[in-house]
């Protein structure tokens, strides 16, 4: 085994990969763990498309990674150190490979990827690529530790710019600092019960790997994540930036078994002094999403919580609230009769009288749903076919007592972390 060939010091990632291509004999990229590229050896007529795409876009192909997630091949590489055979998969133009993890004890560091030319590797041969792995570890440790001081002052950049009022030309310089350049920008906000390790090793890792949007800075704020983002393609931003936040609740889901997650995004702004604004209008998305999950779970902007947006500014005067006189009667017959009548209102209301829909989340026949409006309209005298008497009761239900308390329990103080 030519194993003295990784017992020296190496001078860079590329050093490093030229001398793993040169021991097997086969094209080598080298991944982060988030399949952003790190280095690639030379190659020949002998490499293939995907490898072609990963160096160009400097990133592995978002198909792929999804393929291989569906293939069970990323899980798989992400529980052990052992080399892993890849099959082709022709419609991607990918070759054979032996793949690699770059671990320290149970956190995967980074990837080694190699495709095999002219005949499979041998054990042998895939036994100098784990050492080649274990070699590798302390090289991407360095390079994590560069990448976490610089992520240290960008967090420091973002709370500037998310809380201090300035001109656009002021913040454009303090981003060009850091090598940013962006048309239009917007904050984002992910919302976690709480943010551990991993978590946010999982959250990254499907930020780093969607393509269509670029999370430029990022910070942690307690259970919150704030992103600096920008979409990739002018032409389609809102729906770029849609299409993100809709993707990574749903991976997160999938890979991760991670489903208590709120998102909001600010507006995008080319105005770089509006970015405080941005910041606000995602974190009331989130706010107003973390209370009401069910209700607005595809709302992603300010625009479209609809009447959810005004509850505060009615709350502010709770002292002058009265209890809807209907709702108190409904109340007061559910606890005498041991009845679900105010629930059964609300759901209603929820669903806009939709009476298939409010049947199905109640758990009841419509015939039954019918039943209990009827009551209701007994009962009360409401009138759920006037649009005038239909809106003020969502608004009364939303004002009640739950509404004021869950309104004073998400009221904070900003803290940096």
């Amino acid at each position: 085994m030519d194993i003295k060939k990784f017992d020296r010091v190496f001078d860079s990632l590329e050093d490093f990969v030229d001398t793993v291509s040169n021991v097997l004999n086969c094209p080598v990229t080298l991944e982060d763990a988030n399949h952003q590229l790190l280095a690639y050896s030379s190659h020949d007529d002998t490499t293939d498309a995907t490898r072609i795409s990963t160096i160009i876009g400097r990133r592995v192909p978002e198909k792929v990674i999804n393929r291989f997630w569906k293939d069970g091949v990323i899980p798989a590489l992400n529980q052990s150190n052992e080399p892993l055979d890849i099959h082709s998969i022709s419609e991607l133009g990918l070759r054979n490979r032996v793949a690699v993890s770059i671990r320290k004890n149970s956190e995967v560091l980074g990837y080694i990827w190699v495709i095999e030319v002219d005949t499979k590797l041998s054990d042998q041969e895939k036994q100098l690529l784990k050492l080649a792995a274990s070699k590798a570890k302390n090289l991407l440790l360095q390079l994590n530790l560069q990448k976490k001081r610089r992520e240290k002052n960008h967090q420091q950049l973002l709370w500037q710019i998310i809380t201090d009022t300035t001109t656009h030309e002021n913040t454009a310089l303090l981003l060009e600092k850091v090598n940013i350049r962006a048309q239009t920008l917007a904050i984002m906000i992910f919302q976690f019960e709480e943010i551990s390790d991993v978590l946010y090793r999982n959250i990254m890792y499907i930020i780093k790997t969607t393509s269509k949007v670029t999370m430029l800075i990022h910070t942690i704020d307690e259970d919150q994540m704030i992103c600096l983002v920008n979409p990739v393609h002018n032409h389609s931003r809102k729906t770029d930036l849609i299409h993100f936040m809709e993707t990574l609740q749903l991976q997160m889901k999938e890979r991760f078994k991670v489903e208590n997650i709120h998102i909001g995004c600010g507006y995008l702004y080319n105005d770089y002094s509006k970015l405080t604004e941005s910041y606000h209008e995602a974190k009331k998305v989130v706010e107003l999403k973390q209370n009401r999950d069910v209700i607005m779970k595809r709302a992603f902007f300010y625009h479209e919580l609809g009447v959810f947006r005004h509850l505060d500014i009615l709350l502010q005067d709770e002292k002058n609230l009265v209890m809807n006189p209907a709702l108190q009667q409904i109340k007061l017959y559910d606890k005498q009769h041991a009845t679900s009548l105010y629930e059964t209102l609300e759901v209603i209301l929820s669903k806009d009288t939709n009476m298939n829909e409010a049947a199905k989340e109640l758990h009841i026949h419509v015939n039954t749903l019918s039943y209990r409006l009827k009551r209701i309209q007994e009962i009360t005298n409401i009138e759920l076919k006037d649009p005038i008497q239909r809106i003020g009761l969502y608004l009364d239900v939303k004002l009640g007592p739950k509404t004021r308390e869950k309104k004073l329990a998400c009221a904070r103080p900003l803290k940096k972390v």
